[in-house]
């Protein structure tokens, strides 16, 4: 019977998502699924559970990282067909949006696997329907405290989606306290990835640096290697499932030792799903950064090419460590951009918590401050740089600072752009082109 009321409501989303786009009032990644959800809530486990092999991946950084890496790998399989919802379409409905509109006119699902974002309190809400092959956490840090509330109530939440899927595989950052005990007492097979100790020091984590048991399972990066243009080269060692894992060298462009745990965790779940070492690591080599997550964008003008790389910062921990990427850029110009809408988190605190000092060790060329919260973002920068005699630039517009970032720099020159994620959204628009990444 839920399969027939599936033809008419399927119906419905399709064409409310055409309606939405045809009269530009949105994309359809979000209503579709909100008013299928609120009405026919038997919707969202009628479809997924159409899917053979369904992975859910959460955590507060790294989300969409991880699933797009772990996408890449399984489109290495003949014959699989990898449905992934969008990045910040991650909430229930969000998910729901993308299974109706990849659904058939009779409400028919033709995938192998579905490769989830799951946002942290959205977790609990749907395990027990989306009943996952395998759960991944990335990491857990105080993000969005108008949004969630303190980190102990987020790893709450996400302990309690795990425990209802108690067949379910747990993939989860050994280094970080609070993932690594989020299994304790539950009786999931739980892998840990982690980075070897000389590496792991420079996260910060909240609380004390965990140290998995050696003979614990899961896997480990060691010389680790971040090349001049930010791709990383890495080493992997370990065991899934009582087999040994020794990978001598992959590869990830997106920069950063963080993104060395998205890659382990794509590889770490790739395992648990039967893909061998060198699949595996072939897919990681035609892995292309999430929009905002290391892309790069330019600007034309004659002549003249600017590129713009983008690295999304949302909470203290991010912000920080891709400051601590950029310590090492020559000559280092930088746009700084913070808006304080919904989706970024009105209460923008988080930035004095920010290690913005980091950039007293760093060659700046120049900074520029835009967004809705520019001159908030200038007075932090006032108070943690060493030198700043002069004013630091602060312009609300984004479209105004794109062209001031442009008229400054030369032809060639990379601008390195830390944004909050609607001021990426609004910067991507912009920007409009975007280069393949070498």
């Amino acid at each position: 019977m839920n399969q027939l009321l599936l033809i008419p409501i399927v119906a419905f989303a399709k064409l409310l998502t055409l309606a939405l786009r045809a009269s530009g009032r949105g994309s359809g990644t979000a209503l579709p699924g909100y008013l299928v959800g609120r009405y026919f809530p038997f919707v969202l486990e009628a479809l997924v559970s159409q899917i053979p092999t369904v992975v859910a991946i959460t955590g507060t950084n790294g989300k969409t990282t991880s699933q797009t890496m772990l996408s890449a790998i399984l489109d290495q399989l003949a014959g699989a067909k990898v449905l992934r919802n969008k990045a910040g379409a991650n909430l229930s409905q969000g998910i729901l949006s993308e299974l109706l509109k990849q659904s058939s006119p009779l409400g028919r699902l033709d995938f192998t696997h579905a490769v989830l974002e799951v946002e942290e309190a959205t977790l609990p809400r749907i395990a027990s329907l989306i009943k996952p092959t395998v759960i991944a956490v990335t990491n857990l840090y105080r993000d969005q405290l108008d949004a969630y509330g303190e980190i102990d109530h987020t790893e709450k939440l996400i302990r309690d989606g795990i425990a209802q899927c108690p067949t379910a595989a747990v993939v989860v950052n050994g280094d970080d306290p609070r993932t690594a005990r989020l299994t304790q007492g539950l009786g999931n097979a739980t892998y840990f990835v982690s980075l070897a100790p000389e590496y792991a020091r420079f996260l910060p984590y909240e609380g004390k640096l965990n140290r998995r048991d050696i003979h614990s399972q899961g896997l480990e990066a060691i010389d680790i290697h971040i090349n001049p243009d930010l791709t990383t080269d890495f080493a992997i060692q370990g065991q899934i499932e009582g087999e040994a894992v020794h990978i001598p060298q992959a590869k990830t462009v997106s920069p950063g030792f963080f993104h060395v745990y998205n890659a382990l965790t794509a590889i770490g779940i790739a395992s648990l799903l039967g893909i061998d070492e060198h699949t595996a690591v072939a897919g990681l080599k035609t892995f292309r950064p999430a929009f905002g997550r290391g892309e790069i964008l330019a600007r034309h003008q004659g002549d003249k090419q600017v590129n713009y790389r983008l690295l999304l910062v949302k909470n203290p921990a991010s912000f920080s460590l891709s400051l601590e990427l950029l310590r090492n850029i020559p000559a280092l110009k930088l746009i700084l951009a913070i808006n304080d809408n919904t989706a970024d988190s009105r209460d923008v605190s988080w930035l004095w918590d920010s290690e913005l000092e980091r950039l007293n060790q760093a060659d700046i060329d120049w900074v520029l401050c835009t967004g809705i919260r520019a001159k908030d973002m200038a007075v932090r920068l006032k108070y943690a740089l060493d030198k700043s005699a002069s004013p630091i630039p602060a312009e609300e517009s984004i479209h105004q600072a794109i062209d001031l970032s442009f008229a400054q720099a030369k032809s060639g020159d990379t601008v390195f752009v830390l944004p909050t994620y609607t001021a990426m959204l609004e910067f991507r628009k912009l920007m409009g082109k975007t280069l393949d990444m070498v």
